[in-house]
């Protein structure tokens, strides 16, 4: 074989994978249609009594948004922190928030970074870091509620984060995670088929897989580009996160090993779902997770918002959070 053969094929088989990432890459996000049962529902969460924004700076120098809910009895023994579920902000906590001050806690609800006015909207810096946020802002409350027990709530997706961060160094904070028809990966059998009156979620598969490859050759420039896309109405942008990045997908969610999670804090997790959830398959969480040691409570008359703003649901999510 003469030199030239030795050196082409070698350059032609790169041409070859860089036109491929290219085109991978180049696969446009495409929103699904609007899905009803997710906007009526947000709509339907009251917002009085909900406190202004306020602010902590993270490690990186980034401001973070949250509300501060007073308990209403004066108590600064217990506090929850509450996170949203995907493209939401902490106001669509809101319901839930003023059910745990009313409670006795001191209620934290979150703008998760990439969301509402916190950092950049749709995106974050790296991997990790919303653990990172989130170990910054108990070291911020510490500061006013030093002895202070501590519940991590998370809803959907911010439900799969809340199990992420149990599973992380920063879990070892706290002594009760609750969790509301959480996201626990695509792989999951609790999730229903995305498509029909159930489609909240358009994820890029092409520009997924050509990200995760090039991240396995620590490739990482890529991770800002949009990955996914939710069915939001068009006159909800101003409100709404309707595209995550890669990394901020890659981080806002469950860990890897969602059964290993689960089990490693079983004792301190409770899980809350409805049954007439229409994007998670609620009697699987029945069947699937409280084998694993973690107590399931399933809610009659209840959709995937309900679980945030439903009487019902509002004191059950009390009762799990004490």
């Amino acid at each position: 074989m003469a030199l030239w053969q030795v050196i082409a094929w070698p350059l032609a088989a790169v041409g070859v994978a860089t036109l491929a990432f290219g085109a991978m890459l180049a696969q446009p996000v495409k929103a699904p249609p609007p899905l009803e049962s997710i906007h009526s529902g947000a709509m339907a969460i009251p917002h009085d009594g909900e406190p202004e924004l306020s602010r902590f700076q993270a490690r990186d120098g980034t401001w973070l948004a949250y509300r501060l809910y007073a308990a209403v009895d004066g108590g600064r023994d217990h506090l929850a922190i509450v996170y949203h579920g995907s493209s939401a902000s902490s106001d669509a906590m809101n319901a839930v928030a003023r059910a745990l001050a009313q409670a006795g806690f001191v209620a934290v609800a979150v703008d998760a970074r990439g969301h509402g006015a916190s950092g950049s909207r749709g995106d974050i810096g790296y991997i990790g870091q919303l653990e990172d946020d989130l170990a910054d802002l108990v070291t911020r409350l510490r500061a006013d509620y030093a002895t202070a027990r501590l519940t991590l709530v998370g809803h959907s997706a911010g439900g799969g984060f809340v199990l992420r961060a149990a599973a992380a160094p920063v879990g070892a904070s706290f002594d009760r995670f609750v969790l509301l028809a959480p996201y626990l990966g695509y792989r999951a059998p609790t999730n229903r088929p995305s498509e029909g009156k159930g489609l909240w979620a358009a994820p890029d598969i092409p520009r997924i897989i050509a990200m995760t490859i090039l991240e396995r050759l620590g490739i990482d420039w890529p991770q800002s580009l949009p990955v996914i896309a939710f069915a939001n109405r068009p006159e909800a942008a101003m409100a709404t996160t309707s595209r995550y990045s890669f990394r901020l997908l890659a981080n806002y969610g469950p860990p890897p090993d969602w059964k290993g999670a689960l089990q490693a804090a079983a004792d301190k997790i409770e899980l809350i779902a409805g049954l007439d959830d229409e994007l998670m398959d609620a009697p699987a969480y029945q069947s699937v997770v409280a084998p694993l040691g973690v107590r399931v409570t399933l809610l009659p008359g209840v959709n995937h918002m309900g679980v945030v703003h439903q009487p019902a649901a509002l004191a059950a999510n009390v009762a799990a959070a004490q």
